[in-house]
């Protein structure tokens, strides 16, 4: 390899390589090259192609390295894809242990970390265990954002208490963080989920009063709840708000409604709702 390879042409090989190994070999073997440092860039691409193919132990010799080469101060970013990494691998104790020795290594935690340990812990049922982790968040005098709420609604829906979620979301904007689609959403499907359904109604309506607009994969991830329920009716009811409003429905869309109208037998039903679907948006996009 020439003299002349930049650390930005590294990181590109790095991440279009689909053999993590191969990008390792790559990644180990330019170093020898005189003149060439690897920089933060190429170091991240290098943790999180390892990480993402589930090469976790050359990952953390990665990591090791980097604590020798750089300040530490300048790796949360590559703790919290490490992190991730983890977490999507279901590692919950290995995503754990990387946040506790954050500040071990000089690298003290910020919001963005906390919301990532937090967001592992939910999304795997460990709900208790991410509510000690913001209350040592709020402990530390960190301030919370909106991506902090946002999890915390989900963790109060998904533990069956949809009015405690209503409540944090209604105190989003004192805290100085404004209503999302995301947020909305998520208290919206733990109502339908809990058979409050004048409450989820109303709410989905309130939410585009203010001109809160889900994207289609946020609109994706409330229409599964329902169909998963059965509630065609009121799918194809919000479906229809949404397309007023510019959402177009993907693949996912239709997917999640035929399903839900097979799994009830009613395939039938299923061709015409997607046949009168496929129209309505049709029409909308003249």
């Amino acid at each position: 390899m020439s003299s002349a390879v930049l650390p930005k042409h590294v990181a590109a090989i790095i991440r279009y390589q689909k053999d993590p190994l191969r990008a390792l070999e790559t990644f180990n073997s330019v170093k020898k090259e005189d003149g060439y440092r690897h920089t933060l860039l190429t170091y991240k691409c290098m943790v999180e192609k390892l990480g993402s193919y589930g090469e976790f132990e050359a990952m953390e010799n990665i990591v090791a390295e980097m604590r020798e080469e750089f300040d530490n101060r300048w790796l949360e970013g590559v703790y919290i894809s490490v992190m991730r990494n983890y977490g999507r691998k279901r590692k919950i104790q290995e995503a754990i242990n990387v946040f506790e020795r954050m500040d071990f290594y000089n690298c003290e935690p910020t919001v963005f970390s906390y919301n990532v340990i937090m967001n592992i812990l939910v999304e795997n049922g460990y709900f208790n265990q991410a509510h000690k982790v913001y209350m040592r968040l709020k402990d530390k005098g960190i301030a919370p954002d909106v991506y902090t709420y946002t999890i915390r609604i989900k963790s109060f829906c998904r533990t069956n208490r949809p009015h405690a979620a209503l409540r944090l979301l209604n105190n989003m904007p004192s805290q100085g963080c404004e209503f999302n689609s995301v947020a909305y959403c998520t208290v919206i499907s733990g109502f339908y989920e809990g058979d409050y359904r004048m409450e989820a109604y109303g709410l989905f309506d309130q939410m585009l009063r203010l001109g809160i607009v889900p994207n289609v994969a946020t609109f994706n991830k409330l229409l599964h709840t329902l169909c998963k329920k059965g509630d065609i009716k009121e799918s194809e009811i919000l479906l229809d708000k949404v397309l007023k409003r510019g959402v177009f429905p993907n693949l996912f869309t239709f997917n999640i409604f035929i399903q839900g109208l097979c799994k009830k037998g009613l395939h039938d039903e299923a061709a015409k709702m997607l046949d009168g679907a496929m129209e309505k948006v049709f029409v909308l996009m003249l």
